[in-house]
């Protein structure tokens, strides 16, 4: 996964999709990192994000990455409603080391629902 890090940015590829994080707040203990995919096609609007006749909730997105139980991760929310991110996270150990999991999760969600 070639990556790039860029301040309070990290661009990367995953699965042939660009992904950019930002990371809203970093402070001692923890991170917040709001987190773009891009999908062709794909219209967001308020707390959802619509494929062609799919429409899915971001909210969904983020109950299966909580119900994951990946270790670091403290809280998986939907984004703000006037972003085109897809799901907000705040990481309790260094990004880097939940990225991998993290995407594998994220991916298999959106695959399930047709949005990639």
């Amino acid at each position: 996964m070639p990556m790039e890090e860029r301040g309070s940015e990290l661009n990367f590829e995953y699965d042939g999709k660009m992904i950019k994080c930002q990371f809203l707040e970093v402070a001692k203990g923890y991170e917040t990192v709001v987190i773009f995919v891009e999908i062709p096609g794909g219209e967001h609007a308020g707390f959802s994000v619509k494929k062609g006749d799919r429409i899915v909730a971001k909210g969904e997105i983020a109950k299966a990455i909580r119900e994951a139980g990946i270790q670091g991760i403290e809280m998986a929310v939907p984004p703000p409603a006037d972003s085109n991110a897809l799901i907000m996270v705040r990481v309790t150990v260094p990004f880097e080391s939940v990225r991998k999991r993290l995407m594998e999760v994220l991916f298999k969600e959106i695959k399930s629902r047709g949005l990639v």
